[in-house]
């Protein structure tokens, strides 16, 4: 197996692991849209522990929505693979690099 085929195999295993990382993150949310929809049809002069709890949940699935995107990106960005893939994975060696210059 070349060294680039080695990269190809462990990028897209990266890859692979990362929509699975967003995939769970994905089946949390209708948990967490459901606690946000009960907090947010409470009376606007509910007490302060109700609005928390609504801020809360409104907070946790902005930033959850965003682990999912930023997980599929870099999924993708992975899995097309590249030649910054291949520096990132295996980066050229010192002596490489002198002997280029």
């Amino acid at each position: 197996m070349s060294s680039k085929d080695a990269v190809v195999l462990a990028s897209r295993t990266l890859a692979t692991l990362l929509i699975v990382w967003a995939l769970v993150e994905v089946s949390y949310l209708p948990e967490i849209s459901h606690s946000l929809l009960h907090y947010a049809n409470q009376e606007p002069s509910s007490s302060a522990w109700t609005q928390y709890q609504h801020h809360h949940y409104l907070l946790e699935i902005g930033f959850r929505i965003a682990r999912i995107v930023g997980f599929a990106l870099m999924a993708r960005w992975l899995h097309k693979g590249g030649p910054e893939i291949e520096e990132l994975l295996l980066p050229a060696s010192s002596e490489e690099n002198a002997a280029q210059n």
